[in-house]
């Protein structure tokens, strides 16, 4: 973005700018982001950077983007869409995954019917208990596979590079 790049060339903030264009700090985040502003903004900018307020307002609303990506999402979509071992997978290694940890758990909660009860030195689990808590744990990490799949997909958030 052309505001940005004059902005940065001089050094200066972004509240350093609004405060010299004598506009809000608001108005100049918007206007980096792409976001359509006034006409008297565009030219309180064109002053303050000695440019031609025609220059700026066909570089802003040329600029092809598109209107989601400037969406907030919410703490938690960011952090679910974010999370380490979830990220680098692409759609169908997604789901993949959720696949294989939904077979484990049945897997691991067949098995507890199976294995003999035995009892651990401490805190008194046995070993059907801890093939329970595996089902258990390998379905609650395939909900959150199941949850960043679907989240992906409404914010069309998916990694350039899908395995």
């Amino acid at each position: 973005m052309l505001i940005k790049k004059l902005r940065q060339d001089r050094g200066i903030s972004q509240e350093q700018l609004a405060e010299v264009a004598h506009l809000s700090l608001r108005t100049i985040q918007r206007v980096e982001a792409g976001h359509r502003v006034s006409y008297a903004s565009l030219r309180a900018l064109a002053a303050t950077f000695d440019v031609n307020v025609d220059l700026l307002e066909q570089e802003l609303y040329a600029m092809n983007t598109s209107k989601d990506e400037y969406i907030e999402k919410p703490l938690w979509v960011r952090l679910v869409l974010n999370l380490p071992s979830l990220r680098r997978l692409g759609r169908p290694g997604l789901l993949r995954h959720e696949a294989c940890l939904v077979a484990y758990a049945f897997l691991a909660y067949a098995s507890s019917f199976i294995v003999p009860r035995v009892e651990f030195a401490f805190w008194g689990l046995t070993t059907v208990d801890a093939m329970h808590f595996s089902a258990f744990s390998a379905m609650f990490v395939a909900y959150i596979a199941s949850i960043t799949l679907r989240l992906r997909d409404k914010f069309n958030a998916w990694a350039p590079t899908s395995t």
